[in-house]
């Protein structure tokens, strides 16, 4: 039970700090979380109960490309834990599709791989769809 307790206090404190005005404090929180998630043991279900989907999404139009490069980080391993509907439900596939058009190559890739994880059946469909018979 206390270490819930201290869970929650982090990611309390971490969210606090990804919205804080100073860049500095900003880059260094989502880093540090971006980092978090390479832990195999690493689970999102506290930043997302407590509303750290639309922060994390927040950052992505940072004009810094290290805080948007490592929220998509963020985001990739959201939904590669298998909780891609809370990203899909805070509207991240919309905050997604613009930045397929951005001119720095890495945050591009990170871009398709969170589009790819969050909605690969797409193409599945539309490649497996049984022809109309005439």
């Amino acid at each position: 039970m206390e270490d819930l307790q201290i869970r929650r206090e982090l990611t309390e404190d971490l969210l606090s700090r990804l919205v804080h005005p100073e860049e500095g404090v900003r880059e260094a929180a989502v880093e540090a979380l971006a980092v978090s998630t390479e832990d195999e043991d690493w689970r999102a279900n506290e930043l997302i109960r407590q509303g750290g989907i639309e922060v994390i999404a927040d950052l992505l139009d940072d004009p810094n490309p290290h805080i948007s490069g490592a929220a998509l980080d963020v985001i990739i391993a959201i939904a590669a834990t298998g909780d891609e509907e809370a990203l899909i439900g805070d509207g991240v596939i919309a905050r997604l599709d613009p930045m397929l058009d951005t001119d720095d190559p890495v945050i591009r890739n990170k871009v398709v791989k969170a589009l790819w994880l969050l909605v690969p059946e797409v193409e599945d469909v539309v490649m497996s769809k049984p022809q109309d018979e005439y």
